[in-house]
């Protein structure tokens, strides 16, 4: 036998201690990509629950203004910042009502939310401006919306929790959408 060493050999399981120490870190490391790619789901999902929310009810015109060749949404002054329940007296609450029963229904598909999705839902803090104008968010780190015509922008923080349960994160999801042009 060329190229063994006949006086060195070595005890049979040492491989053994090698796997039984990389195998703790190897589990904590799918665990990570899992509890990511899990939250990153989640979040996805939010986000498109509110952006179709946003662009379902923004499509709900005045159809008496629409009738006038005008194109406006049922809201007769902007509301700024308004949650469902402040909406109650304000001019814009048929759109307010319309995007929180939208987004309640597409709450249904989302999964890891830690909290109620009709208590979420009454917690989305929406901006109608039925003539255009700007959507500011609560932090700076998102660019604001403009948009000269109709326009609704809404966001919210959820709590949420992965699949593995590494604790709480709160997400910031924010969107807007405004009145399609008539052509």
């Amino acid at each position: 036998m060329r190229g063994v060493n006949p006086g060195r050999r070595g005890a049979q399981g040492q491989a053994l201690v090698l796997v039984a120490l990389m195998l703790p870190v190897l589990m904590a490391f799918v665990l990570l990509v899992v509890e990511a790619a899990e939250r990153w789901i989640q979040v996805a999902k939010l986000e498109d629950a509110l952006q179709q929310a946003t662009r379902s009810a923004v499509q709900t015109m005045d159809y008496a203004a629409f009738a006038r060749n005008a194109t406006g949404l049922r809201a007769t002054t902007a509301c700024v910042q308004v949650r469902q329940t402040d909406a109650a007296a304000a001019p814009c609450r048929a759109v307010i009502s319309q995007a929180t029963a939208y987004f309640r229904t597409n709450l249904r598909g989302v999964r890891g939310l830690a909290e109620d999705p009709e208590a979420l839902a009454d917690r989305v803090i929406w901006t109608v401006l039925p003539t255009g104008g700007t959507c500011s968010y609560s932090t700076p780190r998102v660019a604001p919306v403009t948009e000269a015509t109709p326009l609704l922008c809404a966001e919210v923080r959820p709590v949420m929790t992965g699949v593995v349960g590494w604790g709480a994160f709160t997400p910031l999801i924010v969107a807007g959408e405004t009145l399609d042009p008539i052509r």
